[in-house]
């Protein structure tokens, strides 16, 4: 029988392989893809953290096991410091100061996804804040190594996101949400696994759509097309 998080990533498959298609993601490998993307990206990446970040210290309260709330609030404080200080260290490169990134506007992706989450972290069941997160951890590692397996770009700034991505740090903090998510999804009710599962879609769809807002500097989004989503 397939864990749960095997079944939340077979669930979304198409959309995951939409966004490791998307001319951002091709063009982030592949050292085509415009400077201004990039740092528009940035932008509402570093925003985007500050929120993730306390969806995640949200779990260290909501979760009913004593032992996960230590890894949840250290999770917590790495998105806070150290993917927060990735970016400050890569925008100066792209005329954006730490000030420039803490007062970037939000673009309407990145308020409609960080919504979601926290309406997840404060008004749905533990299970589905872990389902609404794990997109984020898990696709950008799927990112980070895919893209680490080709000669990486020549872009200081490209080649040391994709490093951080594709590195093992990162990867111990994505196995280790994910086990939770297993261990939680062992005694799940069929409601909860039924919103764990949307959400889980969700938080998908708002990663390509996060990656188009940044492509397409917010410019496509109406003619935006997805896959469909579960009842």
């Amino acid at each position: 029988m397939p864990s749960w998080t095997e079944t939340l990533k077979e669930a979304a498959r198409p959309i995951w392989e939409a966004i490791f298609a998307h001319p951002f993601v091709t063009g982030l490998g592949d050292d085509t893809l415009p400077a201004d993307r990039f740092r528009y990206f940035l932008g509402q990446d570093y925003v985007y953290l500050q929120d993730f970040s306390q969806v995640l210290a949200m779990g260290a309260v909501r979760t009913a096991h004593r032992s996960d709330e230590p890894l949840f609030l250290r999770h917590a404080l790495t998105v806070h410091e150290v993917e927060a200080d990735l970016h400050r260290t890569l925008a100066p490169a792209y005329g954006l100061s730490p000030a420039d990134l803490a007062a970037t506007p939000p673009g309407p992706i990145t308020v409609a996804y960080t919504d979601h989450l926290v309406r997840a972290a404060w008004s749905r069941p533990f299970a589905v804040l872990v389902a609404a997160v794990l997109p984020c951890y898990w696709i950008y590692r799927e990112v980070g190594r895919r893209l680490a397996e080709r000669p990486l770009p020549d872009t200081p700034a490209y080649r040391e996101w994709i490093a951080t991505y594709a590195g093992a740090p990162y990867g111990e903090a994505v196995d280790e949400i994910l086990a939770v998510a297993d261990r939680v999804g062992e005694h799940l009710g069929p409601d909860e696994a039924r919103l764990g599962l949307k959400a889980f879609w969700r938080s998908s769809r708002y990663e390509w759509l996060f990656w188009e807002q940044a492509w397409s500097l917010e410019q496509s989004l109406a003619a935006a097309r997805l896959p469909g989503e579960p009842g």
